[in-house]
């Protein structure tokens, strides 16, 4: 079993647009690792649900940038989300996993 990657607490604000939803979603994030993030919804009108794949925008405002990152749902619970980061050539590839098994 792969040993678990170092978290850091954080609460940085993001922004999520969901694959195959209109609108974006407010967040946080309140803890990093180089594999994934915990985000709390702050705002919106959808909560994404495990399997989501997500466009993320975390504002950065302390360097004064925003970093841009592809992730899917891997569990939520309320308005908390855990994400796993995937590369963005990844994004196409696992829509049409989902879409074939309809």
């Amino acid at each position: 079993m792969d040993k678990p990657s170092k978290r850091f607490k954080t609460k940085e604000k993001a922004q999520m647009e969901v694959y195959g939803h209109v609108g974006i979603l407010e967040a946080y994030m309140s803890n990093l690792s180089e594999t994934g993030a915990f985000l709390e919804l702050s705002q919106g009108d959808y909560i994404p649900r495990k399997g989501d794949l997500l466009s993320l925008t975390i504002q950065l405002d302390s360097l004064n940038k925003a970093h841009h990152l592809a992730a899917e749902v891997i569990w939520c619970e309320g308005v908390g989300l855990g994400i796993c980061f995937i590369q963005r050539d990844e994004i196409l590839e696992r829509m049409m996993a989902k879409v074939s098994t309809f």
